[in-house]
């Protein structure tokens, strides 16, 4: 049973469609080991390094990966010269930038603000690709238009929410100003680093190189981004290479370091690439927030820490908006498919090697049958 079950994720993985519940069920799951490393971090007590943690946390990644390149895509793929510099800059942007200005903005204003500013990663999104013309409006109509805008902000809403109504926000964590403003930009620069890195892996992965193999190895992407995230992660390392001590791991770290590897990086970072592999970058970012109610929810079933009612307000929020994102999303595609059958239709119509009879098959065949949608006037 467990042969058939690891056959059927690894098909339904490699399925150039597949099916959109278990999509969403993939970025649940990313929400869920983000929402979880917090909780871990607080219970193992880990007072490692920040910087060098993450180093450790990144370069022990990358063998996880290359086992799943091999096990799942059954090969192992090198980027070209031309290829390079598009790998570079997603390690740079999703990994290195992305959490060691996380780090920089804990430090400075403590992880309950940066829970906060957190939910600015889906906000990011929406406005970058509306920026870079990254998705195409294959919008049903202005419903679902609305319904994706609101649901993503309802959904950071209600994460903003359930993290102010626990109390004990910490503003600085040295009562200095300076400090807290320089934290606030810590934090824009690695929501906008996360956005960024879903954004431009879509567009110049997945969506500009269609035809390019590595639209189908989203292991060996993550992978090749993890390198370059974790050369440079090591290159701002040599900053404490005089402090040998600093490299030494507490016995407690370790346990959330196999967490980091394992889930909050290998898997979660896997997930992300495959959800943008066939959904919206958009989407994908609008999941986000859901990371706020599992880690209130797990610290309370694991370390104790009590849920106040307004927090459940916040959780209805969330839930709701992630609703409308994919009620919309559903929208979009059933309109796509309509607007290709149309496109299939008259392609059909102007091909002269096509006779009259075989064109009037073709066209009442259920393959080319157009149901009726709303327009997106």
């Amino acid at each position: 049973m467990s042969f058939l079950g690891l056959y059927r994720v690894r098909a339904c993985w490699n399925s150039p469609v597949p099916p959109t519940w278990t999509v969403i069920l993939a970025l649940l799951i990313v929400q869920t080991g983000f929402g979880l490393f917090p909780v871990i971090v607080k219970k193992f007590n880990a007072s490692a390094n920040p910087l060098i943690f993450s180093f450790y946390r990144d370069i022990f990644t990358l063998p996880v990966l290359l086992l799943c390149a091999l096990v799942v895509e059954r090969q192992f793929k090198i980027p070209n010269l031309k290829e390079i510099p598009v790998f570079a800059l997603l390690g740079i942007v999703g990994m290195f930038g992305n959490q060691l200005l996380y780090i920089l903005g804990v430090y400075h204003v403590g992880p309950n603000i940066a829970s906060v500013f957190q939910q600015l990663i889906p906000i990011w999104g929406s406005i970058l690709a509306v920026l870079t013309c990254t998705e195409k409006n294959f919008l049903a109509n202005k419903l679902s238009t609305w319904c994706k805008l609101l649901g993503i902000l309802a959904a950071a809403g209600g994460a903003v929410q359930m993290i102010l109504a626990g109390g004990a926000v910490a503003i600085s964590s040295n009562g200095d100003g300076h400090s807290t403003l320089l934290g606030y930009v810590f934090h824009f620069g690695n929501t906008l680093c996360m956005a960024l890195y879903v954004l431009l892996q879509k567009k110049f992965v997945f969506m500009k190189n269609k035809k390019s193999p590595w639209a189908n190895l989203p292991v060996s992407v993550t992978m090749w981004c993890y390198l370059f995230g974790s050369i440079s992660m090591g290159l701002a390392s040599i900053y404490y290479c005089t402090q040998r001590d600093v490299f030494i791991l507490p016995v407690q770290a370790v346990y959330t370091l196999v967490f980091a590897i394992l889930v909050a990086s290998a898997l979660c970072y896997l997930l992300i690439t495959w959800s943008n592999q066939h959904l919206q970058s958009t989407i994908v970012t609008a999941f986000w927030p859901f990371q706020v109610p599992v880690t209130i929810v797990s610290a309370y079933l694991i370390t104790g820490d009590k849920l106040k009612p307004l927090q459940y307000i916040g959780a209805v929020l969330i839930i709701v908006g992630l609703c409308l994102v994919v009620w919309s999303n559903h929208q979009e595609e059933k309109y796509k498919k309509s607007k290709n059958k149309i496109g299939d239709q008259a392609e059909i119509m102007d091909d002269p090697s096509i006779d009259d009879s075989e064109k009037g098959k073709l066209l009442n065949s259920d393959s080319y049958a157009i149901q009726d949608y709303p327009n997106d006037q």
